[in-house]
Parts: C-alpha cells; sequence; structure tokens
C-alpha cells in the first residue's frame, strides 16, 4: 500500500485528485468529505456523495490518508489561487484552477479503469492473496524452504496454506496455469501497467519493489504509479468477474468472495425489515436507532438497489417535479431545493429523490 503520510503531502497527482473532488462537489461539501471518501468511510453520507457527484471511482482508494495531509493540501490549493473560499469550510475550483484541472487532464488522466467503490476491498483481498501465493509457489520452484512471507496477516496466511495443501502433487501445473493467465492478463494491457504490476511481486530471487522505487525508475509521481498498479487490480476483478472461464485460477483466489456487498451491513437489516412492511418509525423503534439513520438506510437502497422502488415515501408524480427542480436549480444543495418548493417535501423526499436520479445515470 502506498504510505500517504510521508512525501504524498507534496504531489502534484495527490493534489490533482483533491482539486478535482472539489470541482465535482461544486462549493457543496467540505474538506472532510474529500476525506472520507479518499479514506473509504462506509457511511451513509459517504457513498451517496461518491455517487451523486460521480466520485465513486475514488472511493477507498487512500485508505491510509489522513485529515492532516487533505487540510495541508487544502491550504496549499488556497495558497496557489486554485481554490477560494466560499462559506463554512466549503471552497469552490477557480479558473486558474480548472486550467489546472485540464491541464492534468490532458497530460496524465486518471487510469480509466479505477473503480474503488465496485472493486475497492475485493482487488485488495485478491492481491494480498495472489501476491503471496506466488511467492510462496516461486520459493516451492525454486525448492527454498526458509523465507520471510511478505505478510503477517494471519487470514491471508492460512488461506494460501490451506491452497497450496489442497493442490498436493499438482504444485507445477498450478504454476503454469497461474503464469499463463497472469501472461494472458497483462498482455491486455498497456507495458507500463504490466510493468508496474510484476515490479510489485516477490518472488524467491527477489523482493516487490516500492510504489517509490518504480515512480523513480520511471521518472513518475508516486501517486500516479499508485494508482495505475490499482487500475490494473481493477481491470483485473473486472475481468474475473466478467469472463471467469478465461481466468480459473485467478476465480480460485476470490471466489469465497465474490459476492459484492454494495449497501452497509445495518443498511441489510432495515431492507430486511422494509421488505416484511414495517414503517420507518417501527423499524427504528425496533432497532433502538433514529429515524433520520433509517431514512439513510432507504436513501442507499435506493442508490445501489436498482429493484428497490420508495414508492411509499416518495411518488413518481412528486420525484418528477423534484428532479425538474434540481435540474433547473443546479444543485446538490437539500435547502435550496426544499426552499423552492416553499418547504412542501421533507428533506428526506428530497434525498430520495437525489438518489433516484443518481441511480438513473
Amino acid at each position: 500500500m502506498y504510505n500517504t503520510a510521508g512525501d504524498e503531502m507534496n504531489d502534484g497527482y495527490l493534489r490533482f485528485i483533491v482539486l478535482l473532488c472539489f470541482q465535482q462537489f461544486k462549493g457543496e461539501r467540505s474538506p472532510s468529505a474529500i476525506y472520507h471518501l479518499l479514506k473509504g468511510k462506509k457511511s451513509s453520507q459517504t457513498i451517496q456523495d461518491g455517487k451523486l457527484f460521480n466520485l465513486s471511482f475514488l472511493f477507498g482508494l487512500f485508505p491510509s490518508t489522513t485529515k492532516t495531509i487533505i487540510e495541508a493540501i487544502c491550504k496549499g490549493l488556497l495558497a496557489d489561487e486554485l481554490l477560494s473560499f466560499k462559506e463554512h469550510q466549503h471552497y469552490i475550483v477557480t479558473d486558474r484552477g480548472n486550467e489546472y484541472i485540464e491541464r492534468y487532464n490532458k497530460e496524465k488522466p486518471l487510469p480509466g479503469h479505477l473503480d474503488g467503490w465496485k472493486y475497492g476491498d475485493l482487488s485488495r483481498l485478491y492481491w494480498r492473496r495472489y501476491s503471496l501465493l506466488v511467492q510462496v509457489l516461486s520459493n516451492i520452484s525454486y525448492k527454498q524452504t526458509s523465507y520471510l512471507p511478505i505478510t503477517k496477516n494471519q487470514e491471508d496466511l492460512q488461506w494460501v496454506k490451506k491452497f497450496i495443501s489442497g493442490i498436493g502433487e499438482r504444485k507445477q501445473k498450478i504454476i503454469d496455469d497461474l503464469y499463463s493467465e497472469t501472461y494472458f492478463a497483462l498482455k491486455q494491457l498497456t507495458n507500463l501497467e504490466a510493468e508496474i504490476f510484476v515490479k510489485k511481486l516477490t518472488a524467491s530471487y527477489r523482493v516487490g519493489d516500492t510504489f517509490e522505487q518504480i515512480a523513480i525508475k520511471q521518472r513518475e509521481d508516486p501517486v500516479y504509479i499508485y494508482l495505475m498498479f490499482w487500475n490494473v487490480n481493477h481491470v483485473l476483478i473486472k475481468n474475473i468477474q466478467n469472463t471467469p472461464e478465461h481466468f480459473p485460477m485467478f476465480v480460485k483466489i476470490i471466489e469465497d468472495r465474490m459476492q459484492q456487498n454494495y449497501v452497509t451491513n445495518s443498511t441489510k437489516v432495515t431492507y430486511s425489515f422494509l421488505q416484511k412492511g414495517l414503517d420507518i418509525s417501527q423499524i427504528a423503534a425496533t432497532r433502538g436507532l433514529k429515524e433520520s439513520t433509517i431514512e439513510d438506510h432507504v436513501v442507499e437502497l435506493t442508490l445501489h438497489y436498482p429493484n428497490f422502488q420508495p414508492d411509499p415515501f416518495i411518488t413518481t408524480e412528486d420525484f418528477l417535479l423534484i428532479n425538474d427542480a434540481i435540474d433547473s436549480l443546479q444543485t446538490h444543495r437539500l435547502k435550496q431545493v426544499k426552499e423552492y418548493f416553499q418547504h412542501k417535501y421533507s428533506y428526506f423526499q428530497i434525498r430520495l429523490a437525489y438518489a433516484l436520479k443518481g441511480r438513473n445515470r
């Protein structure tokens, strides 16, 4: 994992990403929202922000980042007049900032297959298991019995141990199959992407490079190298899910975790109560939660479950009226929409309209 606690504070590419988030938020979210998005906080608000502002692809890509790093970047963006202060810890991108984003998009666009929300958790699990498996099989191939595993994570170590014990005498065939699938997968990527992926691997005869080491050799920004690496992993997960018949070995690595969770566990519990016909107040009382929390869950379900219809809470006619107002006002600020309708609709109904709009998008 790229260490976001060091020189990254001054990295141009992370600066670009933070500024891009501000551009998408259009002055309607604070730096804290960016921090939670990049770190991958699985709260209803952060998940909804990612979806509504088309930033889900950045969700959780920097799990080790800190508020201090994001705040320092914000200060730098303000000092360089790429951001300007709006109100209450809200900022908007200046014309100079928009030019900065446009220049970066032309010279070094974000890797095109990143999707932190959809593939983030699974890709991290895949990489941990895959890279450890490669190390173990490499040492088996070279008949090395004394080496330090690349991880101390007991769950991953136990998974690989179980996998190896399950293949018995077929070790050489497994090595050949894993190599063939890896070669086939990397042939579909650029030379740089394939090189970054391979250089991160540890074998019996070499230790995998850090992102900083690869960046120095490539004369690139380490954050950009880091994102290109995860872009490769996200492509791999997508290919495994879409064409599993081409990657039987890869499938074995993550088949126990292939089911993607698009909502929080608490939201799933609320969903089960909704299916039983309970209303919001009944669910809140049963679960000992605030009604506003249950409303958060309903909005989350609306965003991520295409077959979930929030008809008991907002009619189709009301959604269309609110949707037209959102398009007219060009805003994600609930208060502005509420005042537009002279408080005819609740914040909950307006949030549901945004969720339906985001889902349709």
